[in-house]
């Protein structure tokens, strides 16, 4: 895992988030947005901090499992902050993908817990290992999706898979 630089929090950490939509003197919309604007930063910037801290873990020092735990326990907050957020009207669609993503993360630090807390075999921790990454995988994914279309863009090589 630490090998691994996601590429969803590159993109996070450097996009730049533009809201469009502002119409006319909206003053109550246009601050609703800028506050959104300014939260969903705040969550890419903790995300990108976080995910330093745990490329930088070394993996062949003693507890660095607590070190990643701590981490990862951290990412969930943060994901499950980014879900309970209230997203402009113009941006509704997208909560079901926030809350999928924290869905997703919970279910991925559950799992990483359960992988380094308890003794399995070598092939049980690969399948273990496997299945936290992939809904660790997922959560990201669906956080790329809400930053491309609030940066209000689609794409179809986005898109979520009917499989998942």
């Amino acid at each position: 895992m630490k090998k691994r630089c996601f590429a969803a929090v590159l993109i996070l950490a450097i996009s730049v988030f533009t809201v469009t939509g502002c119409k006319g003197n909206n003053t109550d919309k246009h601050e609703e947005l800028s506050s959104f604007r300014l939260r969903v930063d705040e969550f890419c910037d903790s995300i990108y901090r976080i995910d330093n801290n745990i490329n930088e873990i070394d993996t062949a020092s003693e507890g660095y499992t607590d070190v990643l735990i701590q981490n990862l326990d951290a990412l969930e907050t943060n994901f499950k902050i980014f879900a309970d957020m209230d997203f402009p009207s113009d941006y509704d669609y997208l909560e079901g993908l926030a809350d999928e993503a924290s869905s997703y993360m919970n279910t991925a630090v559950a799992s990483f817990h359960d992988l380094f807390e308890n003794n399995y075999t070598e092939e049980a921790m690969v399948e273990k290992y496997n299945y936290a990454n992939e809904n660790y995988e997922r959560a990201y994914k669906r956080i790329k999706i809400i930053i491309t279309f609030l940066n209000g863009e689609t794409s179809e090589d986005v898109m979520i898979e009917e499989t998942e």
